[in-house]
């Protein structure tokens, strides 16, 4: 029987790192992905669902993920905050030299002034009258392969560098492969067990599939006390007509923003693609902002919510908001609506 060395669940950022670190390093790689390329274009919200990529966990709240190659990392604004230290070092894990590694490896500076569009700009000119410790965030995009307003797909950083890395280092990608348990003996993991029947055995699994898919195969490999609990961020956007001309380009999202750490929350500038913000004006009641897109400035909310719910072995999920989160989200929103109205937007929705 085929024996790998390490199967890595998951081909995202981190399984993709793995994999290339491990295949270069001379180890027999195998990394399976239950998805497949990503879509062509924005799906739409049917489409998300279908391919569960969008997941009903509270009322009114749905979350988003990528399961597809390059797990998140194809679908994202682009933008990381690193993960603090300190939280990894009550464990005895020291993460700064493994993020410095990764900083270095990869684009992550604030925009040039002229990748940076008019509704941002007005945002952060806005949160600066305020008083709002606004401040360019680092974008993960290769700045050098722009031309004027504009960065091609090629510039915007993604998983996919590191995957034809570990391809190229031997390691085998399969995709459409979803796991169905990690078969573990004797306290240690044997391989995986997969939805089509096949047992693929390794001497090392790593799992990588996300906070969703991770918990989920954890519980299915019997391990006590896997999903219970979690957080996921939560955010709503808040938006108001500009009151300039529509923005000549799809503005690039989430250049500046402010972290308030003290009341737990995060704003920044948003842009969405037009089809997802046609859904969210069509939600909110105003139908005459469905075709407003590039004329109206957004803001975006998110809290740091309490831990709470449960992933299930399904890869479903579910949990409420205390009203800790509640709070957050309201002092958020209304900043927002503040800064929305310092910029000159109008309504807010």
């Amino acid at each position: 029987m085929n024996h790998d060395d390490v199967i890595i669940v998951g081909s995202g950022p981190a399984g993709a790192m793995a994999a290339r670190e491990l295949a270069v390093a001379g180890l027999k790689v195998r990394l399976l992905e239950q998805g497949g390329a990503p879509p062509a274009a924005v799906p739409g919200l049917w489409r998300l669902w279908r391919r569960r990529e969008m997941l009903h966990i509270a009322p009114g709240v749905a979350l988003l993920r990528g399961v597809r190659v390059g797990g998140g990392s194809s679908a994202f604004f682009h933008t990381a905050i690193a993960p603090p230290p300190g939280l990894f070092a009550r464990y005895g894990v020291n993460l700064t030299p493994h993020i410095q590694a990764v900083l270095d490896e990869i684009p992550h500076a604030p925009l040039r002034p002229a990748l940076v569009g008019a509704g941002a700009a007005a945002l952060a000119a806005a949160a600066r009258q305020l008083g709002l410790s606004w401040a360019p965030l680092p974008k993960m995009i290769d700045q050098t392969r722009c031309q004027g307003t504009h960065c091609p797909p090629e510039a915007l950083w993604s998983a996919a560098g590191l995957l034809a890395g570990a391809v190229a280092g031997g390691a085998v990608l399969e995709t459409g492969s979803p796991v169905r348990r990690v078969r573990i003996a004797a306290g240690r993991a044997q391989g995986v067990e997969m939805d089509d029947g096949r047992f693929l055995p390794a001497g090392r699994v790593v799992l990588a599939a996300g906070g969703i898919g991770t918990p989920a195969l954890l519980r299915r490999s019997g391990v006590a006390g896997a999903g219970e609990g979690f957080f996921c961020d939560p955010l709503r956007i808040v938006m108001a007509r500009a009151p300039f001309p529509p923005e000549a380009a799809q503005p690039h999202p989430m250049t500046g923003g402010a972290i308030d750490t003290e009341a737990g929350y995060m704003l920044s500038d948003i842009a969405l693609p037009t089809p997802l913000f046609r859904t969210f004006a069509l939600g909110a009641c105003r139908p005459d902002m469905v075709t407003q897109a590039r004329r109206t400035m957004m803001v975006m909310v998110k809290i740091r919510d309490d831990i709470a719910g449960e992933v299930r072995a399904d890869g479903s999920a579910w949990r409420h908001f205390s009203a800790a989160d509640k709070g957050r989200m309201r002092a958020g929103v209304a900043q927002a609506r503040a800064l929305l109205a310092q910029a000159g937007g109008g309504r807010p929705f």
